[in-house]
């Protein structure tokens, strides 16, 4: 018998990932109709970063866009490629995200008139709550969901490494994912994708606040978050590693504070 070949090994290991982004999507298509079938209107929130584009993908390839409506939180801080990039989502998925922004304002200049050109420097909270959450709990409550989908997952860090794939009124349909799982599911079945990953963003959230990671530290642990929110720190003092809005909407229609 030859001896194994490394473009054998090669071939194991191709099925492997093959049958696992199967499984996996098998499961995530699985609870997006639980979804669709147990919660009254239920809403996905995407900021059209990785995951978010798989999750994207799946509701339209289990015909569910007509029935989980898709959140788009504009902060007017956002890359213009980010803009862009919603617009060719919906063209190509045929569908149009409920916009949702900084209650008073329509345009960066109204939000700037409101609330100054550097909230997000002065007050990095009061900037979270109003750019954020603020819109997020009124879209929840405008569509009058009963069921927030959303893109976290358990490798994004320590902060959510024991989270459910399902809670209370929220689901994660990607949370046994890792990033790895989600760039080979992109690359397999040409997901579109943010144009900024390929400038080296592994993940994308306001332009102030968002630097490129080496890609060959992408799919560490808790890394593709490593570039958001930078040189920003909680009033506590200590790091900041999340915008607000899964920390302070603790629960559909409930603000904590």
């Amino acid at each position: 018998m030859a001896a194994p070949t490394a473009n054998l090994a090669q071939e194991f290991n191709q099925e492997h990932k093959i049958a696992r982004l199967k499984y996996l999507e098998e499961q995530a298509i699985a609870d997006l109709k639980h979804a669709v079938d147990n919660y009254e209107n239920p809403v996905f929130t995407t900021a059209l970063i990785a995951g978010d584009d798989v999750i994207l993908h799946l509701i339209h390839k289990a015909g569910l866009l007509g029935k989980i409506k898709i959140i788009f939180v504009d902060t007017f801080h956002l890359f213009p490629e980010t803009h862009e990039f919603l617009e060719q989502v919906e063209k190509h998925y045929d569908f149009k995200a409920e916009m949702f922004k900084a209650e008073g304002c329509e345009t960066t200049e109204d939000f700037h008139e409101k609330y100054g050109d550097d909230l997000f420097l002065e007050d990095v909270e009061e900037y979270d709550r109003v750019a954020k959450v603020e819109p997020l709990l009124r879209s929840l409550k405008a569509l009058k969901t009963k069921l927030w989908i959303n893109g976290r997952r358990r490798d994004q860090g320590f902060e959510r490494a024991a989270m459910p794939v399902w809670e209370k009124d929220k689901m994660q349909p990607l949370c046994y994912w890792t990033f790895e799982d989600c760039w080979d599911y992109i690359n397999e079945y040409a997901v579109p994708y943010h144009p900024l990953h390929d400038d080296g963003y592994p993940s994308l959230g306001d332009l102030h606040s968002t630097l490129r990671v080496d890609r060959e530290k992408w799919f560490q642990y808790g890394m593709e978050r490593a570039g958001r929110f930078q040189n920003m720190q909680n009033a506590d003092g200590s790091a900041k590693t999340e915008c607000g809005i899964h920390t302070t909407a603790t629960s559909i229609g409930d603000e904590s504070e």
